[in-house]
């Protein structure tokens, strides 16, 4: 029978699994045996696989792993006496902790040697995850052995430490040979020296990646090169950290990096391969759960590196700076070996980042030799993307198509730096084309518009979008608000002309006006014009900004944070709404303040949100409801704008581009308003699906026009007074009979008399 391995695998209770080799001996102070976690079985084997392929390069021949005798597994059942404390003492404590252990068994064989016969069986019994094992003559005694063995073992244990060893779920072996046993790689040479284990672990080795062609090749020779000519030669290594926005080139610089460490070690003939190592703050951390794990783990990545001549890439600073649960940093650790010259580190930020972190820990960032990434014009951007787009073999673009390609790249995403983010999109626009495609100006127009939502009309220059032009689209939905829909209409003109100020957001705009007369609608409409869809709107209501430190919740940032910063980070492209500017704290305005005046916002986590390709919109009642509410078609007061302007500090009044003031609608615009709402009404998914109209009659409209104006709230209860008399009784109707369909219901007033008879179809108001 062939050896093959044995996989102890446990289900936790996430649903995910862990797999563990079984080994029949062990050497003192050796490495644990090969071990992995991942969704599925076949996850943890293939991480199980690398591992192998990693020890059997390191010399480690994997023999005592190999078994032919099979695995069953039994449970038992483990009283322990945990830890206790009595008057600040330790001592064993009178509770008792059940535990229920998985153990795995086998039959060994032995023999004879006088008779060279097989003598009696014996049964090896193990429980992997402590690492206990033991061999018995008769199986019946191996639960109180266990019992015996795990007893002593976790006697007076801490009792967090000894709940690691609870039941988790199902555990269970698993034979498995994978190819690597077949083919086992002898090292060559090159691959004498071993792996280092933590590094191997948290990072990638970009040299093995570059010389076995995975590493993606860079386009182009950035001037910053020839700073880093001749580095990998020094001894020793120097510390460096590459400053520049976000998608300059900073992480290509690092590859190209990467190809010097190889060519130098070439150029020297080293019997031993370099390596640039590459990982994160996040891989660091992960699975780092109690309290001095990750420090250990740092301090072994310290002592891997330590005299090796190799870098470590991390791929951001502000993480490795930032203050953990115990309020130490990764920086804390490395600042030591750092400033000895024993380790050295390539790290990445902007120049904001290193401004402020200059101040706040100029120690550690006086460690690195800084190299500034500068973004490439528009021109040397062309040349670069030539030879990247000729790498797709799918897209043909012209002098012209390139040309218009980064023009919109520079105006439509200035959260991002060239040329990344023409690459970004050339890239999607690969993805997105099945065939061989060639590509003329107006084409990458409209790929760029498809791309970003803004339409087409906005950003081509073969479609004309004047300032009276889009007045028109923004009337269209908003009513009675012609002068504020012109000047909100002018914005656009300036960002469809490209005159916006570009370390500015696209526009900032005051609303100010009584309620229900269309602020927030205009808003809408604004992002519906500008990129493509309504819901591009992100509103924050400030009345729930008013207390003293609620400015910080606009900066949170993280997982699923849904501040200011995050929404603006995940969606650049949008109108942001503070409605009732007037009940925020004066914090409030102060960060409104840094992103109005210079586009941009720190994020409680230190990096830089982008605010240059927003559009904010401020609505305000200031000096409205001071005063009896205004009559039908009177326009703002001179009050209400002197109230307003009074409210804030000159410094955030002079960055507001327009004060846009709405009027009290009249009836002949709430008569229209409800003509929108009706058109809304009737292309709801239940109606149209069933091929339901409606037939409203003049007196209705009226009628529904009545009942939903308020003088002291405007058309704001129209929504409401439509839900309840028409969209109810239709609701009603379709709920009690849902094979009906293809029916013209007509809405009438309640006086109103009807030719034909009275049906269920006809709805009264």
């Amino acid at each position: 029978m062939s050896a093959s391995l044995r996989v102890w695998f446990t289900v936790h209770h996430d649903g995910r699994r862990s797999g563990l080799l079984l080994r029949g001996w062990s050497h003192f102070f050796e490495q644990p045996p090969p071990s992995a976690y991942g969704d599925t079985e076949d996850e943890v084997l293939a991480l199980l696989q690398r591992e192998l392929v990693r020890r059997l390069a390191d010399g480690d021949q994997l023999e005592r792993y190999l078994w032919t005798e099979p695995f069953h597994v039994r449970q038992v059942k483990v009283p322990v006496h945990p830890l206790s404390t009595i008057r600040k003492r330790p001592v064993v404590g009178h509770s008792v902790i059940p535990l229920h252990v998985y153990y795995a068994y086998t039959t060994i064989a032995t023999e004879d040697p006088g008779q060279n016969k097989k003598g009696p069986r014996a049964y090896r019994v193990m429980v992997p995850r402590m690492g206990v094992w033991a061999i018995l003559e008769d199986l019946d005694d191996a639960a109180d052995v266990l019992r015996t063995m795990l007893s002593q073992a976790l006697l007076g244990e801490a009792p967090r430490w000894v709940y690691d060893f609870r039941s988790e779920g199902e555990e269970y072996v698993r034979e498995w040979s994978p190819p690597v046993l077949v083919q086992r790689p002898r090292a060559s040479q090159e691959e004498a020296e071993p792996a280092p284990e933590e590094l191997g672990r948290v990072s990638d080795d970009l040299c093995s990646l570059l010389t076995r062609n995975k590493l993606p090749v860079v386009v182009g020779d950035p001037p910053e090169l020839a700073e880093l000519r001749g580095l990998p030669a020094r001894t020793p290594l120097p510390s460096l950290l590459l400053v520049g926005p976000a998608g300059v080139g900073k992480t290509a610089l690092v590859r190209r990096l990467t190809r010097l460490v190889v060519e130098e070690a070439r150029s020297k003939k080293r019997p031993v391969p370099p390596r640039l190592w590459s990982t994160s703050v996040d891989r660091i951390l992960a699975g780092m759960v109690y309290l001095g794990q990750w420090q250990e783990r740092c301090l072994r990545i310290v002592e891997e590196l330590s005299g090796r001549g190799e870098w470590l890439h991390v791929e951001r600073l502000l993480p490795l700076l930032a203050a953990q649960h115990d309020g130490t940093s990764i920086a804390d650790l490395l600042d030591g070996p750092l400033a000895a010259r024993e380790i050295a580190l390539v790290t990445e930020c902007t120049e904001e980042e290193l401004e402020r972190e200059s101040r706040r820990h100029a120690s550690f960032v006086g460690r690195f030799t800084l190299v500034h990434v500068r973004e490439p014009s528009p021109e040397a951007t062309i040349a670069l993307l030539v030879p990247y787009v000729a790498r797709t073999d799918k897209l043909i673009l012209g002098p012209r198509a390139l040309e218009r390609l980064v023009r919109h790249a520079e105006e439509l995403r200035r959260d991002q730096a060239l040329p990344g983010k023409a690459f970004r999109f050339v890239d999607w626009l690969a993805q997105s084309t099945s065939e061989r495609r060639t590509l003329h100006p107006r084409d990458v127009s409209a790929a760029f518009a498809a791309h970003t939502g803004v339409p087409v009309e906005l950003i081509a220059d073969e479609h004309a979008a004047s300032a009276a032009t889009l007045a028109e689209l923004l009337r269209a939905r908003v009513i009675g608000q012609d002068e504020p829909c012109a000047a909100a209409a002018r914005v656009l003109a300036r960002f469809k002309a490209g005159m916006s100020d570009p370390e500015r957001p696209l526009g900032v705009l005051l609303f100010s006006g009584p309620t229900g007369v269309g602020k927030t609608e205009l808003a809408k409409q604004i992002a519906r014009v500008a990129f493509g869809d309504a819901n591009r709107l992100l509103r924050f209501d400030m009345s729930e900004f008013a207390l003293r430190g609620s400015a910080q919740r606009l900066l949170e940032a993280g997982e699923g944070a849904t501040s200011l910063v995050e929404s603006v980070r995940r969606q650049p492209l949008s109108v942001v709404l503070f409605d009732e500017i007037e009940k925020a704290h004066p914090e409030v305005l102060d960060v409104l303040l840094a992103a109005f005046g210079e586009g941009r916002l720190t994020d409680s986590a230190g990096a830089l949100v982008d605010f240059r390709s927003v559009i904010a919109v401020m609505t305000s009642n200031l000096g409205v409801r001071d005063h009896a509410p205004v009559g039908f078609g009177e326009g703002a007061s001179g009050d209400s704008l002197r109230a307003v302007r009074a409210h804030f500090r000159p410094e955030l009044w002079n960055r507001i581009d327009r004060v846009l003031s709405f009027r009290a609608l009249s009836p002949a615009d709430v008569r229209r308003i409800v003509d929108l709402m009706l058109v809304e009404i009737e292309s709801r998914p239940g109606l149209v699906r069933r091929g339901i109209t409606l037939a409203t009659s003049e007196a209705a409209k009226d009628r529904l026009a009545e009942l939903g104006y308020d003088p002291s709230r405007g058309a704001r209860p129209l929504a409401r007074v439509l839900d309840e008399k028409v969209v109810a009784a239709l609701a009603a109707e379709l709920a009690a009979d849902p094979t009906l369909r293809d029916v013209r219901v007509r809405v009438v007033a309640e006086q109103e008399s009807v030719e034909t008879p009275p049906s269920r179809w006809l709805v009264r108001v």
